[in-house]
């Protein structure tokens, strides 16, 4: 008897499973049946929730993500100039990318995954995308943000953040470099689309 009692409580139980044993020793290193061990679950069991191992990861994703991006985007005030705006959320998401486990996990994983898994994904990040090209926009409308068309905007955004989280990722001690990284990360997209 493992003692959950319902498939919710062993999908969530896999679900936190994998996520510890990701964060532990990387996605590719993983196996279901590392994920159904740590949980207390029969490997067979595994299969009753889950297609694949990147099936668990997407909804790992889809658990996880919303929450997390809707704490990041409530902790900058939206009445900030877009500018400002802009710099305070790059640096809250170059710290979330470099330094938690699911930013970690993403960054490292998410580029090896199948199209679909990465759209899947790429859709849990939904009101992040949403928000920065809001925020672009606004900077346009007042003038502080050069114009460029909005797909480029968009990945010089997220290439910047991704950069400046695998800066902290890499570093020696990512906890205490990622202030400083954050800050020029911002300071530096700020600059990049101001006229």
């Amino acid at each position: 008897m493992t003692g959950y009692e319902t498939a919710v409580d062993k999908r969530e139980a896999l679900l936190d499973a994998a996520k510890a044993l990701f964060a532990e020793v990387g996605y590719a290193r993983v196996t279901h049946a590392d994920v159904a061990y740590e949980a207390g679950i029969a490997r067979t069991t595994f299969y009753e929730h889950f297609a694949s191992k990147e099936d668990l990861l997407i909804h790992l994703v889809q658990r996880d993500l919303p929450a997390l991006i809707t704490k990041i985007l409530d902790s900058v005030p939206v009445d900030l100039a877009p500018a400002e705006r802009l710099g305070e959320l790059t640096e809250r998401m170059v710290e979330f990318v470099g330094t938690d486990q699911l930013g970690l996990i993403l960054h490292t994983e998410v580029p090896r995954l199948s199209l679909d898994a990465q759209a899947a994904i790429a859709a849990a990040h939904g009101d992040l995308t949403g928000e920065f090209m809001a925020i672009y926009r606004s900077g346009l409308d007042d003038g502080s943000f050069r114009a460029m068309p909005p797909r480029l905007a968009g990945l010089l955004i997220e290439s910047t953040i991704m950069t400046g989280g695998r800066t902290v990722m890499n570093a020696d001690e990512p906890k205490e470099n990622v202030h400083e990284v954050a800050e020029e990360t911002a300071t530096f997209l700020v600059a990049a689309l101001r006229i």
